[in-house]
Order: structure tokens, then sequence, then C-alpha cells
């Protein structure tokens, strides 16, 4: 077990077999420990607080765990105005919060354009905005961003198609995917997760979920144990474990090291000290729940949702060694929105010393230029001396999350080596692959570099 988990935190990579084996393992502490070490070395001590307005309870869904379901005839339904909502965020924001999540149901009468208007409002505060309002159209989501939206979480929770259609009715899994495939396309930070504990639901079937979280590259999952709603076809089962759901989360830490996590309410609904269990497996984002209170005991998804009180989180986190943000907490650990293919790029703060770059390119990297420019190689887009978060790359094909180096002796150095080390572990953690050619090789086998190009960009595909 020990191998796997250091291999987890070195490559970020496990496969089915090796996520199965430590979910299934007799004690997560090891896994938990080494989580709460990635999240520290990668996005901090401090936690992210999202304000969380929970603006309508209505839903034409029939998700059978979910006690906001169409069919549950017992829920008092409620739809707060757009008055109203824009009054909650800017309380929000005067209390100090840097990020507004508007979350709702699946309620038509909230138009996209309709929404548009609330957003742009909200985002006269220089605040991000988080949408979890369920599936809608690519141009739906377009006008969404367009008005200023920053962030959206759609949670696939399970990955399992079989599974999927049962806990569903009359839903398509398909159009799940598409929506957060076009999520990513528009450029939002795209959220999902799992719920652990539902029925039927296999250990091989989470480890799919957390590969699927992969190679999504998602920016940040939400995931917690399922909680039994009365009111809910599963009225009768038995809540899910939050060991378990503990166990998803911290693997998804580890394969995804730079992402938000939440330490979701479920986690503490389960357990008084849950959120902090969370906290110090990997977690790094709270939400507060500011809804109204004559309509937040209406939200319910589950019963009894634990709270947050400030004061209290504030004195839980400082007994930890953690400290509340005060930043808008984008991907990364960074203040700034990535703007372009936001995740897993993200412009970084280097685009001077890009410029700079791109005009004392090496004799090799301008032969290889020539070769590449304006899509003449297999009609694909490269982009030279890119920036990537902290690093500037050499070449990148965004869409395919390929980038080619191109390596001179100075990198037969040991201080050189250490550093190329560090920065193929951060590439590979944002879910790119590497490819590194010597420039003997772009002088004397340009043939055998491009035939490897054209084989890792078929398997991108």
């Amino acid at each position: 077990m020990n191998d796997l988990i250091n291999k987890a935190k070195t490559e970020h990579s496990l496969d089915k077999e090796e996520l199965v084996s430590l979910l299934s393992c007799e004690s997560g502490e090891q896994i938990f420990k080494a989580a709460d070490v990635i999240r520290r070395d990668y996005v901090g001590d401090e936690v992210h607080l999202r304000a969380l307005i929970e603006f309508s309870n209505i839903c034409r869904c029939d998700c059978v765990y979910c006690g906001l379901r169409f069919e549950n005839r017992d829920v008092e339904r409620y739809r707060m105005s757009a008055d109203r909502i824009i009054e909650a965020a800017f309380k929000a924001v005067d209390f100090g919060y840097k990020t507004i999540v508007l979350q709702s149901g699946e309620d038509s009468f909230f138009t996209a354009g309709y929404l548009a208007d609330i957003i742009k409002e909200i985002k006269q505060n220089d605040v991000a905005v988080t949408l979890s309002i369920g599936e809608r159209t690519f141009e739906e989501y377009k006008i969404l961003k367009a008005a200023g939206a920053d962030r959206f979480l759609l949670r696939i929770e399970t990955t399992d198609r079989r599974l999927y259609q049962k806990c569903h009715p009359g839903a398509s899994f398909e159009n799940r995917i598409r929506c957060l495939k076009d999520l990513k396309k528009l450029g939002f930070e795209t959220g999902t997760g799992c719920l652990v504990g539902l029925p039927g639901q296999t250990i091989e079937s989470l480890a799919e979920d957390i590969l699927f979280f992969k190679e999504l590259n998602a920016d940040m999952i939400g995931i917690g144990p399922l909680i039994v709603h009365p009111h809910t076809p599963l009225k009768d089962m038995q809540n899910g474990s939050l060991d378990l759901a503990l166990r998803v989360m911290a693997l998804t830490r580890l394969l995804l090291p730079d992402i938000n996590i939440p330490a979701t309410t479920a986690m503490e609904t389960l357990n008084p000290a849950g959120r902090i269990l969370a906290l110090q497996s990997g977690a790094n984002v709270v939400m507060p729940n500011l809804t109204d209170k004559d309509v937040c005991a209406k939200y319910e998804i589950y019963p009894n949702k634990s709270g947050v009180n400030y004061t209290e989180l504030s004195e839980k986190l400082r007994s930890i060694g953690r400290t509340i943000s005060h930043k808008k907490g984008y991907r990364g650990n960074t203040d700034c929105p990535l703007t372009l293919n936001p995740s897993p790029a993200g412009r970084g703060k280097h685009t001077n010393t890009a410029r700079y770059l791109r005009k004392n390119m090496t004799p090799q990297e301008l032969k290889f230029w020539n070769l590449v420019r304006n899509s003449q190689f297999e009609n694909t887009k490269f982009k030279r001396q890119y920036p990537i978060g902290k690093y500037i790359v050499d070449f990148v094909v965004i869409q395919k999350m390929l980038v080619i180096e191109l390596d001179g002796g100075g990198h037969n150095t040991p201080e050189q080596q250490k550093y190329d080390e560090e920065r193929t572990k951060y590439l590979k953690s944002r879910g790119f692959k590497i490819l590194r050619f010597w420039n003997n090789d772009i002088d004397n086998n340009i043939d055998g570099v491009f035939e490897t190009i054209s084989l890792a960009l078929r398997e991108r595909d």
C-alpha cells in the first residue's frame, strides 16, 4: 500500500486496479495523510469560503436520492426573486466573501438571459460567481459565461451508466457528459463530483469515478456520502460511509493535486467533526450557506443539513493550522482567472517573459516552429513559448493537452534535471503529456521527432 501511495504522491497517477486496492484497504489513515501533504504543497493552508445562495428548490428532475425531486409532494417549494438573490449576494460581499455560489434545482423559470442579468449585477463587486443550476444547452452556457460567470458545478454523481440511469429516471448520461465538455470548452472552471453509497454502487465504479475526474481534468470536485431522505425511493437505504467518501476525496486530491475540493456539508451532517476530517484529508474549500433563513430549510436535498458558524469555523481552522482565505480561490491557489482554456492551461504571470523568449528562439526551436506554425503539421494548432501556470513551455497543443520540450546540453546538470522533474510533475498534474527531445534530434532526426509527435496526437484523441 505504501508503494501505491508514494506513486500517487509523486506521479499523480493510479490505474483502476490500484485505486480499488487503496479504496478497499483496511485503514485509510495513510491515504488521508498523503492527501493532506499534497494539498498543503499545491494549494497551501488557506481555506476558501464560498457563499452559497440556494435561490430555488423547484426541480424538473426526479433523481431518486434527492429531496427536491419532482415527485416529492411533501416539500414546500420556493423561488427567490432576482432582487432578493442580488440582495443576498451583496450581503455576502459585505461580509467579505470573494465567491458567490448560486445554486438551485433545475428550474426552467430561470432562463439563461434572466440569470445573466443577475450575474452582471453581482459581478459589479470584485467577486467570482459559481453556478450550480444543472443541465443547459451550449448556447445557454455561453450566455452565462459572457455575463461573467466564472465557475460551474455539475456533479456526475456516478460514471456507472447503468447506475446513473437507475438513479436519474428519464435523464441521459450522455447529455450529462456533453454538458461537462461544453463547460470546459467555454472556459468555465468546471466542477463535478460523486455520491458515495448509492444502491448497487461498487468500489470499482468509485475507482472509475476518480479516473473520470482525472480524464476530464476537472477544476473542482465535490464528494459526499449519500444521506437518505425519507421522501425518496431510497428512504429504507442506509447512509453512505463517511470513511469511504473521505478515501475517494483523498485519492482525488492525490491525482489532481492543485484543484479545489470542498469539505462537503454531508460529511459534517454524518459526523460533527466531518468537515475538519475532510480538511485534514485533502479538502481546501468550505461553502457556508447564506440563503435567507425563511427558505433555507426548504432546500432539503437531504435532511438535517449541517450549518457553518463563521467564528466557530475560524477557531477550528486555527486549531489545525489553517486560515480563512480572502482570495477568490481559482484553481492552483492563484487569484487570477485562468483566461484561455482556463483548465488546465492558464496564462500564468509570465506573459512578458514568454514574449521575450518568442523573439529569442534557439535555432532548433525556430526550425521546429517553422514546420508546425499555422497548423501545417496534421492540421494541428501549436503554440510556442506558452505560459502554463508557473512555467513557460516550449510548444503546446492545448486541444490535445500535449507539451513538446526541446532540450540542449544545459539540461544534463543535476540542478536542471531536478527542476525539469518538478516542472514535469506540475504539468502532469494539470493533465498534460510531455514529450522531450534533444536539440540533436531536431538537427539530425526531425522525421523521427514528428513520427513520435504524430503518435502522441493520435493517442490524445
